[in-house]
Formats: structure tokens, C-alpha cells, sequence
């Protein structure tokens, strides 16, 4: 049995879809010797939100805008990745990792790829409970005195590798396996994650659809701003989804 940590950062959240600039990982064994960690910083292929330059920004990035627009793109690095996730034998785990999983199986769409399938398990409720506090990845790794020399949040390496030290003091704390932690636990299913993001793209399709049918200007400023990437190809995602749905139905 072998242990990927990971972590995604992102260029920008607009529409409610995570567009990846980075993808850092840390594999290991069950005892958390590292096998192997990197960080794959990509294009996003759009642009960045401001805000993650600003030098008064919360969650800034790690790297230089350049750093990550010279790089390729999410379908370059696509196969590692899907490697990393889908190996047999394998545990994922993620520190707040739904939007990460989401991200990962929206980018499959945007770049017309197979969905990479995989569960990922959440550290976080499982630290919230057993150590009585709340809070991110950088309360945690201060409230277990996890060093931090030569890194810093928010690069993607760092941060899953901050995520294996907090499951291995977890651990050590609870005189448990991780396996034996996440036994009452549902993991987050990129399948799962995938089948919600369709249905809000195509419910703010159909939200725009009849944004576009009204006339009066007044009443244009009282609708919901919406926001679906061009890319999104409704019908063709539509029966994507009930294909998967009828083949998982047959087994």
C-alpha cells in the first residue's frame, strides 16, 4: 500500500471552476518513507485573478506569473497525473480536498480528456475532530509544531507535504492507521464531483438561456450574473453522464 498526498493551486475560480496552475505531490509507503514529490506547475490557459500576486493577498502564490505561463498546459502533464491517482494499491488523501477533486475533473472537460478516476479522503475533519480545533492547512501544521524552514503555503509541494506530515503526527497521536482513521469516512469521488459540476454548468446554461430572452433593462439588473465557460458543451457532457450512469447500472 502506497500514500499520495497532493495539493492544487489554481489561476482563477471564475464561474465556479477551478482552472489548475499547479499540481504538487508526495508519494510513500505506509510508514510515510517519501518514494517520490514534485511539482508540476502548468499554463492554466487563462488568466490569473489578481489577487494572487497582490502582496496583501492571503493565499498568495508561490511562484511568479511567468514561472507558470512558460510551462505547458493540464493536457501535458495529464498522464502523470492520472498515473499518480489511479495506481493500484494506492490512498489518496488531500487537506480541504473537494474543490481540489472538482478541480481535477473539470479540467478533464475542459481539455475533452478522460475523467481521471480516483477517491481522495479528507484530513481535515478527521484532524477537526480528533485534535478539537478547526482550521486550515497552516493552523494545524503550527498547532503540531511541524517545521516549515525552506517552504512556504500555498506551493504546491509543500502544502502536500505539510498535508503527510499532519496524517503522520495524526497517526502517532491516535495510535491508529491511517486505514483504520478513514473507516467511517466517505472519500470524495472525482465521478461524484465531476456529475455535480455538470449539473450547475447546466443549470446556468439554462439560467442564461432565459437571461437572454429578457428585454427590459431594469429587470436584466436584478438577474443573477452567469457565468458558463465557453467550452462547456452541455449535450454532448449531458450524455456523457447518463452513459457512465447506464454502464455503472449493468454491473
Amino acid at each position: 500500500m502506497t500514500y499520495l498526498f497532493f495539493d492544487i493551486e489554481c489561476a482563477n475560480s471564475f464561474g465556479g471552476i477551478g482552472k489548475m496552475c499547479s499540481f504538487g505531490y508526495v508519494l510513500c509507503n505506509s510508514d510515510f518513507s517519501i518514494i517520490e514529490s514534485n511539482d508540476l506547475l502548468m499554463n492554466p490557459d487563462t488568466v490569473f485573478d489578481w489577487y494572487l500576486f497582490s502582496k496583501h493577498a492571503k493565499c498568495k502564490l508561490a511562484y511568479r506569473r511567468e514561472d507558470y505561463y512558460t510551462n505547458p498546459k493540464f493536457s501535458h502533464h495529464y498522464s502523470k497525473i492520472k498515473s499518480l491517482l489511479e495506481a493500484k494499491d494506492r490512498r489518496i488523501f488531500g487537506f480541504g480536498c473537494q474543490n481540489d477533486v472538482a478541480t481535477i475533473a473539470t479540467e478533464c472537460l475542459r481539455y475533452d480528456l478522460e475523467l481521471i478516476d480516483f477517491n481522495c479522503y479528507d484530513l481535515r475533519p478527521l484532524a477537526e475532530k480528533f485534535y478539537d480545533m478547526q482550521g486550515g492547512l497552516g493552523a494545524f501544521v503550527e498547532k503540531l509544531e511541524i517545521p516549515t524552514q525552506g517552504m512556504e503555503f500555498h506551493d504546491s509541494k509543500a502544502d502536500a507535504f505539510f498535508t503527510m506530515k499532519v496524517a503522520e503526527k495524526l497517526a502517532k497521536d491516535s495510535a491508529k492507521s491511517l486505514e483504520e482513521q478513514f473507516t467511517l469516512f466517505t472519500p470524495f469521488s472525482s465521478k461524484e464531483q465531476r456529475k455535480s459540476k455538470i449539473k450547475k454548468l447546466y443549470a446556468n446554461y439554462l439560467e442564461r438561456k432565459e437571461a437572454g430572452k429578457v428585454t427590459d433593462e431594469k429587470q436584466k439588473l436584478k438577474l443573477k450574473k452567469v457565468t458558463v465557460p465557453k467550452w462547456f458543451d452541455y449535450k454532448r457532457e449531458l450524455l456523457e453522464e447518463i452513459k457512465i450512469q447506464n454502464e455503472e447500472n449493468k454491473r
